[in-house]
């Protein structure tokens, strides 16, 4: 009996051993492998237990007492360093338990690149036992209180109380989550007082000169600087709020985009500016000419249309600029490039009457068969050039309807340009009369009508017999500066010639249709 209960226990014990055994065995940390020994850490620093985390520093050339007391707090440390940082190659480390070969024997390096875009390598060290095991080598943990210092939490965040420090919702603590709309506002803030302050100064500076340039540009900078300005003081402020990597990448991609944007923003502005001053300058230039309103028109049509141009170019540019902020838009572009090239003839193909209209509207700023002010005659209207950008030509019809035309239909189709070397023109007038009519008298009429009105510019003046079938068709020559000025002296002419016609020798020359049986 004695030995049926020996037995029994000897057998619990040595159950409750391997059972003891193999409970250690499972939650033994497996850190055989480089790129397991950080995911232990990892594990064990996202629950909050430092302790366990501080096992996987190699913490031997410290102070037993010592290690046990700081242990955590360096795990502490080294993990809100890693939780801050843009990237870290996770991938690269070795899962094999010799690690790799190009990092030296025994060894392992893990490269942390910060925000900022700092590049920090962190290293792993391979135990002699008889179980090698691998930690973060003694080197990276005497690292630690300077890598804290340098990439971890700002001097805002190390000041808060812990109450505000735990709680965090999407990635961001309580106190982040109210800092960073204040520091926006205050960003805000920062970039009106310094844009004003600045102008003011510009603005003074501006009036001490004769230049007219330099008063726009000021007048004109204010709305773009206030928001340069701003993007600068949030950054700045951002800094100091110390969000974790992901949040931080974020904001400063956007940040980022909005200095681009102020500063395509601010460009635009300047070239409006210069643009408006070598308008001036060249119609100044061009003022004693004889051909003075031409060549105003031709300087204020190239300058208007190659301002467009700039200010394209520099939209276009800005866009590209901030979409290759973010790296999945950058890779989405890249991908598109090297695997649609079949994709691209046909969106290029597409896109083959936009580019046109585009070229179109640069040669017509070259070229200038149309300017503005031009009098035209286009799809059986006439008008005049209002406004000529790089797609179309608005052209306003005499009853203020505004016709729209592509550009390229200036260039692909005839259409008349009344003002195209000069603005003078010759206008007729036809007037049915009878046989009996003398020429000579409704010549002497017609010149004293012509010669006291003060729309005719004194060039040409004739009358002429141009058919005599039924009756006689006589045609009025007459000239005139500009098109408005001849169809006021048409109309004028004709008028008066009715009247005239109507009591000149009782009205007998009027024209008269006979039958005859």
């Amino acid at each position: 009996m004695l030995r049926v209960v020996v037995s029994l226990i000897v057998a619990l014990v040595l159950s409750l051993a391997c059972t003891s055994a193999r409970a250690d065995t499972a939650e033994r940390p497996d850190r055989t492998t480089p790129r397991r020994a950080v995911a232990v850490f990892l594990e064990a620093a996202e629950r909050g237990d430092w302790k366990e985390a501080a096992k996987s520093l190699d913490l031997k050339s410290m102070n037993p007492y010592r290690a046990m007391e700081d242990g955590p707090v360096l795990a502490q440390e080294l993990y809100e360093v890693l939780d801050r940082a843009a990237w870290i190659e996770l991938d690269r480390l070795s899962d094999d338990p010799k690690g790799r070969a190009d990092d030296g024997d025994a060894t392992e390096v893990l490269t942390v690149t910060t925000v900022q875009g700092h590049q920090t390598p962190i290293t792993l060290s391979r135990t002699t036992s008889a179980a090698p095991e691998w930690y973060f080598s003694s080197a990276t943990v005497t690292r630690i209180p300077k890598l804290y210092e340098e990439h971890g939490p700002g001097a805002i965040e190390r000041r808060m109380p812990p109450s505000v420090r735990g709680f965090k919702v999407w990635g961001l603590e309580a106190w982040q989550w109210i800092g960073l709309p204040l520091a926006f506002i205050v960003a805000i803030v920062i970039g009106m007082i310094t844009a004003s302050m600045t102008l003011a100064i510009g603005r003074r500076v501006a009036k001490s000169t004769t230049a007219r340039w330099d008063d726009e540009l000021v007048g004109i900078l204010r709305g773009p600087t206030r928001v340069f300005v701003a993007a600068l003081a949030f950054r700045i402020l951002l800094d100091a709020l110390t969000p974790n990597a992901a949040v931080m990448t974020v904001l400063t991609k956007l940040v980022g985009m909005a200095t681009i944007a102020a500063t395509a923003w601010i460009l635009m502005r300047i070239a409006v500016v210069l643009a408006n001053a070598v308008e001036r300058r060249a119609k100044a230039d061009a003022a004693g000419a004889a051909d003075a309103e031409l060549r105003a028109r031709g300087i204020t049509t190239q300058v208007r249309v190659l301002r467009r141009v700039v200010n394209v170019s520099l939209g276009i540019i800005a866009t590209a600029l901030m979409l290759t902020q973010f790296e999945v838009v950058r890779n989405l572009g890249v991908s598109l490039l090297a695997s649609a090239g079949i994709a691209g003839i046909v969106l290029g193909l597409a896109a083959q009457r936009t580019i046109g209209t585009l070229i179109a509207g640069i040669q017509m700023s070259a070229t200038q068969p149309i300017r503005i002010g031009d009098v035209v005659v286009i799809e059986k209207e006439q008008g005049t050039v209002e406004e000529v950008t790089l797609t179309y030509v608005v052209v306003k019809i005499w009853d203020e309807r505004r016709l729209i035309v592509p550009m390229a239909r200036f260039l692909e189709q005839p259409f008349e340009n009344w003002t195209k070397v000069s603005a003078e023109l010759h206008g007729t007038i036809f007037v049915k009369v009878d046989w009996g009519l003398p020429i000579d008298a409704l010549r002497a009429e017609v010149d004293r009508i012509v010669e006291k009105h003060p729309c005719w510019d004194g060039r040409t003046k004739s009358v002429q017999v141009t058919d005599a079938r039924d009756g006689l068709e006589v045609r009025i020559l007459v000239s005139a500066t500009d098109s408005a000025k001849l169809w006021t002296l048409r109309v004028d002419v004709r008028e008066k010639i009715v009247r005239w016609l109507q009591t000149f020798e009782a009205g007998k020359h009027r024209p008269v249709v006979r039958i005859t049986a």
